[in-house]
Parts: structure tokens; sequence; C-alpha cells
């Protein structure tokens, strides 16, 4: 854990000048939530007038791929139960112990879901730096873990971690941007409207045909730009229990996902998982374009059920994934 004072300096300027810029050019995609952000990300005495430091707090999630399979594959993050509930109760127990220790104080925990930019926050309190691939990174645990902060109204003494705030990727290293599939990374940043992490997680509507294929076997998020980054290389596994007990796993079952009959049936399953926040409608289209992607011709029942689904985008993508099975047939 590190600690950040709510400071605005040069650092913090042209933090917000970049964000600005990207936001300008439209990359944050269809996340409008991070139009409304924007004066809050960084100013926590924007959010709370009374913050005094910003806590900020890291958990890995890193863990070996198993072999291959030709089902739909699964980014790491979403392997084992939702980091939201996991991370969050840990970060809300340090929150009460903080509270009897300081009774005269409040402390605010939260985990992805402040307005904050964590990856400013980590560096700022000198936990890590942001690469290429626009995460966070630690020379511990590489860019495979989830970041958390506490808000306090106690001044606490900053970090003083200079050698890893100041840490930034080898010059001639470029890999992220060369191994992104879709070509979402460059020396801009990132721009999700290329992203498939975003196409497959957030957006809601049909994936562009032009990026469909470059999907692959990826049905939720994408783990690309982190595999071939060299801090991530010999990287410990997580300990933590609630990620290594898997319940999506690296593989979901297409068949399985194609045959789910209801909304109620989505939540019954996924609740709990990561997936669940791509939705009845987003996993079932992801699990559409990755069988044609992977040409399971023993799929086409279920994609040919699925062409008469109420929901159009569903519809759709599974006529795509047959059009393109069929004409290989």
């Amino acid at each position: 854990m590190g600690v950040a004072a709510p400071l605005h300096d040069e650092t913090t300027e042209q933090a917000q000048k970049h964000y600005h810029g990207w936001l300008s050019a439209g990359w944050h995609a269809s996340m409008t939530w991070m139009e409304r952000h924007e004066l809050l990300k960084y100013d926590p005495q924007a959010l709370d007038p009374t913050v005094q430091s910003v806590l900020i707090a890291a958990l890995s999630y890193a863990q070996t791929p198993p072999s291959p399979q030709k089902e739909g594959r699964v980014a790491r993050y979403a392997w084992g139960r939702d980091y939201h509930k996991v991370f969050l109760k840990k970060l809300q127990t340090v929150s009460h112990s903080l509270s009897q220790h300081f009774p005269n104080e409040h402390f605010r925990a939260f985990t992805d879901t402040s307005p904050l930019d964590e990856r400013f926050w980590a560096e700022k309190a000198g936990i890590s730096f942001t690469g290429r691939n626009r995460l966070a990174i630690t020379d511990s645990w590489g860019s495979w873990f989830f970041l958390g902060e506490i808000l306090s109204s106690r001044l606490f003494t900053p970090t003083d971690r200079p050698q890893a705030a100041h840490r930034q990727c080898p010059s001639s290293c470029h890999r992220c941007w060369q191994s992104c599939p879709t070509g979402a990374l460059s020396e801009k940043g990132l721009d999700a409207r290329r992203c498939i992490a975003y196409l497959t997680i957030e957006h809601k509507g049909s994936i562009p045909l032009s990026l469909r294929s470059q999907l692959g076997d990826r049905i939720f998020g994408c783990d690309d730009c982190q595999e071939v980054c060299p801090f991530n290389h010999g990287v410990p596994s997580t300990t933590e229990t609630e990620f290594l007990a898997w319940k999506a796993g690296p593989w979901v079952d297409l068949a399985g996902v194609l045959e789910i009959p209801s909304e109620d049936a989505f939540t019954r399953q996924w609740g709990g998982s990561p997936l669940h926040r791509a939705g009845f409608s987003g996993l079932r289209r992801n699990a559409c374009l990755v069988a044609g992607n992977l040409r399971r011709f023993d799929l086409l029942p279920q994609l040919h059920n699925l062409t008469s689904d109420p929901d159009p985008v569903v519809a759709e993508s599974a006529l795509w994934a047959i059009q393109i099975l069929e004409s290989e047939q």
C-alpha cells in the first residue's frame, strides 16, 4: 500500500491535459461516465472536501494459463470471483481498523468504483508506473494486479518511493503495441473503440464487422498486451483463494453460453463473476462471433436457433457466424 497527497501540481496538470485530449478524440467510445467524471479524476477533494490522503492498495491476480482449448477464452482477471467484491471486502476491513484507531476521522474504500484515475494515484503513491499498454506496472507483479483506494480524512505521510514512480518501459520496447490484434494501442494511448476488452465487455451493440475476426477466441476481455510485456515474465501466482477458485476459469464452454435460455438463467450462472458485466446479450453475442472464428461447425444448430432471438444484436451475430461456417462447408 502507498499514500499520495491530494495536491495539485505539474504532474496533475499534465494528466488532466492528456485525459481531456483523450476524451476529445472520442477514444473512450461509449463510456460516457468518463466524461462526467473528468473534473473528479485528479481532484479527490472535489469528490470529498475532507480528503487529506489517498491510500492506494494493490492485489495480485496473476495465474499461469493452462493449455489452449477450442472454446471461449477469458481474460485472467475474470477467472475467479468478481474482484470488486473480493478486494472491496479487504479494503473495508482496513477502513474499519483505521476508524477504530482514529475515531474522529472517516475512511471510504473503493475498487474501480470511484471516479479517480487509480493508475495516476498509484504512480503518485510510488507503487507503480504506467506502461505503454496503459496499465499500472510494478516490479513484483508486472501488471497482473488490481488497484483500490481508501480516501482518508486523516493526513498520512506520503509514500517516498520515487524509484517505482519514475520507472518506465524500456525505450526500445513496443511489444504491447505490436501484439494488439486490432491496433488499439499507440503513442497516443488506448483507443477503446478498437480494444477487444472494451468491445467484449462494455460495448452494448453490434461489434463492427471489420473487427470481428480479430476477436479470435476471446469471449471476454483480452490479455495480449500483458502477455508480451517483459515485466510480466516470471511473476509469482496470486495466493488469493477467491481468484484461484475459478468461477469462469480460462475457457468458457461456447455451447453452454449459446444455450442459456433466459436472463434469469444467465444471472444464476454468472452472478458473482466478472462475466456478468457483459450481460445476457453481450456474452451470447461474443460466443456467436467466437464460434465463427474458431470454425465450430458443431455449433451450427445453436447458432441457427439464435437467428430468431428477440435480441437483434444476438440474432445478427449468430447469422454472421453461420455465414462464415457455411461458406467453408
